[in-house]
């Protein structure tokens, strides 16, 4: 008997070893937990704390995290796709490589939070607040920023296509290199844009209350049509 039971802890401790990663993934959730490369699809896990936890190269497919806190959390290669972070707050978070198509962000804060070479297509940045992000070389076709707040935000390289920015309040964003093809900025105001070009707004879209930088012109083309 006493064999047994030796053999079977040994046993115990090899699937242990041999597989940590589903061992970490039944922690219990927590600031600093380490869900890195588990699976988390159509889970509620809104208002929770993830201060500081590890989330990399996880699939969180279609889960709930609204209200909840991802400060310090480290979500690289994240897949966010078709989840929902409504008013969650990312301070000091990184996003890098991450994916999030048709994911939900409105009202989030993201700050300091490095999303560069991220994939958001069709998702929804509704009115978030979203200052000192670099989010160059990313895909953001068709992303939705109405009447968000972008503060010190690097779009260098990044696709914008069909993007939305109507009503959104753009401080020193810098759209060096993006590809602007029928970006919407109807009611934008983008007299502090940087390295925003006139081959940029002519590709664009918008309107007669659209404020364009200094030495820029509304082009004749626009208002798009349907």
């Amino acid at each position: 008997m006493r064999v047994k039971r030796v053999l079977l802890v040994i046993c115990l401790l090899s699937l242990a070893i041999m597989n940590p990663a589903n061992a970490k993934c039944s922690d219990k959730r927590k600031p600093g937990m380490d869900w890195s490369g588990c699976k988390k699809t159509n889970k509620m896990l809104d208002e929770q704390n993830f201060t500081g936890s590890h989330f990399d190269n996880a699939n969180l497919f279609s889960s709930l995290f609204d209200e909840s806190n991802f400060t310090g959390a480290s979500l690289v290669k994240t897949d966010f796709s078709r989840a929902s972070f409504v008013g969650s707050l990312f301070y000091n978070a990184d996003l890098t490589k991450s994916v999030g198509y048709r994911a939900n962000f409105a009202r989030a804060t993201l700050t300091n939070t490095p999303m560069t070479k991220s994939e958001f297509f069709r998702a929804n940045f509704q009115n978030a607040k979203i200052s000192d992000v670099d989010w160059s070389r990313a895909e953001l076709g068709r992303v939705d920023f109405s009447a968000a707040s972008l503060k010190h935000v690097s779009f260098e390289y990044t696709n914008l296509s069909r993007a939305i920015f109507a009503q959104s309040r753009l401080v020193k964003v810098d759209f060096s290199k993006a590809y602007t093809y029928r970006t919407h900025f109807e009611d934008t105001d983008l007299g502090s844009a940087v390295n925003l070009t006139q081959a940029q707004i002519d590709m664009a879209c918008g309107n007669d209350t659209t404020r364009l930088p200094k030495g820029m012109w509304l082009p004749d083309s626009w208002p798009c049509s349907e």
